[in-house]
């Protein structure tokens, strides 16, 4: 293969060039022929490529000498992390599809609120809660416990993440660590041997020079005695040696060690500070979709309640049945500059709910009187309403084009344009954010439509059906309706 080095990347192009090493002649190749195992293109990188009839077939970044002190890599830092929060990735690998394009709600922020909320509404009427409502509330109190384990373990510091996560499933790595582990105790023994034998050997050598300097020289005895001295010794100078040779092996093996971790820590936060984000805000993501969903279905049902109703009528509640009416409901008489720390938090809660739930509601009718009607009603159930009146569909439709409208409220018929025909043509709006809840429509009728025509007007969006002048009933639908 050829040598170069890397001189240029073109990411819109998606193409790079390199200027070989021999002659400095310049190359240019796609991306396509880059191997990504190889390593990430970086400007000035070395590379080694390949070149067929003048065009670079294959490149890719050149490896560097193999240091055979240096410790091998078993896995790479990505693979580590994804074991160690696999039990996270298959939740989220399983709920991936469920998520994106989902409406949302801050759960964290919300999470004691909504639990409190679903408690008092199901004490209220013990029927709201059903089988699919206890699910949901049941499936998000699980994840919430999930999301609290991946917290714990992601509070590690690096420090420690490397070494639990990384260094821990490196093979060779621990092989090192244990063979460090195994010398230490085979230098430890060693030096105590080294330490009696040391104490035995002078005793016996000035023993020997005794029985040399009198009558015992050149006896039996001594000659005996002479040889398990010189033996004495050789053991003694073997285990010196091998306390020695030891010493400089754990040098060695610990420098090899520190090497290694050198090398792979920035390695490894690179990777694991971007995938705790990344898995956090996944988990986030969920838990706020699923908050949606049991805020929704929980307000849904109880909207049905009786007793809900009469307690909402009774206790003077404004604004629609929902959470940020309950909690607004909740809050009502407390000084705020008094409150404890909890329900300050409350407080900011309401002030989120109001901001991300902020309705806009659209009255279309072919008489500017009782479109300005229908408005002070409307703005009676909830002042934080944004109510908008017109009586020609087209500047209405004009406004949908630029303006989210929750709730459109229109007559039968509005100049030339039948209401199914503007519903139809709202169809055809671009849409505003990518997750945009369906508008809800409530069709003023000079009389109520039989069964056909009525489920006609349903599946394409008409929800309510209020009789003209009907001040309690506009009143009751856009109350539901919200």
């Amino acid at each position: 293969m050829l040598t170069g080095k890397l001189i240029g990347v073109d990411e819109g192009a998606q193409k790079g060039k390199i200027e070989q090493d021999l002659n400095q002649r310049v190359y240019e190749f796609d991306f396509n022929v880059w191997d990504s195992d190889s390593g990430k293109m970086e400007l000035e990188a070395e590379v080694e490529f390949e070149v067929e009839m003048r065009v670079v077939v294959r490149a890719r970044v050149k490896p560097k000498p193999v240091d055979p002190d240096e410790i091998p890599m078993t896995k790479l830092p990505n693979i580590c992390i994804e074991e160690f929060f696999a039990r996270e990735n298959e939740i989220l690998l399983e709920y991936k599809d469920f998520v994106e394009g989902h409406l949302s709600l801050d759960f964290l922020r919300m999470r004691r609120f909504l639990l409190t909320a679903y408690n008092d509404l199901c004490e209220m009427d013990n029927l709201i809660e059903n089988d699919t409502l206890r699910k949901d509330k049941n499936e998000i109190n699980y994840l919430f416990r999930e999301f609290e384990s991946y917290v714990k373990k992601a509070q590690y510091t690096p420090a420690y993440a490397f070494e639990k996560i990384f260094l821990s499933k490196q093979i060779e790595y621990i092989k090192v660590e244990k063979e460090i582990e195994a010398t230490q105790l085979a230098l430890s023994n060693a030096k105590a041997q080294c330490q009696v034998l040391g104490n035995n050997l002078e005793a016996s050598e000035k023993k020997l020079q005794r029985m040399a300097s009198g009558s015992s020289r050149g006896s039996q005895e001594y000659l005996q005695f002479e040889k398990e001295v010189k033996m004495m010794r050789k053991t003694y100078v073997d285990l010196i040696q091998f306390v020695a040779t030891r010493q400089e092996f754990l040098v060695k093996e610990r420098e090899r060690l520190k090497k290694f971790k050198e090398t792979h820590f920035q390695e490894f936060v690179d990777v694991y500070a971007p995938m705790l984000r990344d898995i956090k805000n996944r988990f986030v993501g969920l838990l706020d979709s699923k908050a949606y969903d049991l805020d929704s279905a929980l307000w849904e049902r109880a909207k049905k309640s009786q007793s809900v109703r009469r307690f909402f009528r009774d206790a003077r509640i404004e604004g629609g049945f929902s959470s940020k009416t309950f909690l607004r409901y909740f809050l009502r008489g407390i000084d705020k500059s008094r409150a404890s720390s909890k329900t300050k938090e409350l407080f900011s809660l309401l002030k989120y709910l109001e901001e991300v739930c902020h309705k806009n509601v659209l009255v279309l009718r072919d008489s500017a009187v009782n479109a300005l009607k229908y408005k002070e009603i409307i703005e009676k159930i909830d002042s934080t309403l944004t109510v908008s009146v017109d009586k020609n569909p087209l500047s209405a439709l004009k406004l949908m084009a630029t303006t989210h409208q929750d709730i459109v409220v229109l007559d039968e018929k509005i100049g030339e344009m039948t209401a199914l025909d503007f519903i139809q043509n709202t169809k055809q709006l671009p849409a505003k954010d990518k997750v945009q809840k369906p508008i809800i429509f409530c069709l003023v009728v000079a009389k109520m439509p039989d069964y056909e025509t009525a489920e006609e007007a349903r599946k394409i969006g008409v929800k309510y059906f209020i009789p003209d002048q009907n001040m309690d009933a506009l009143f009751d639908s856009v109350r539901m309706a919200l």
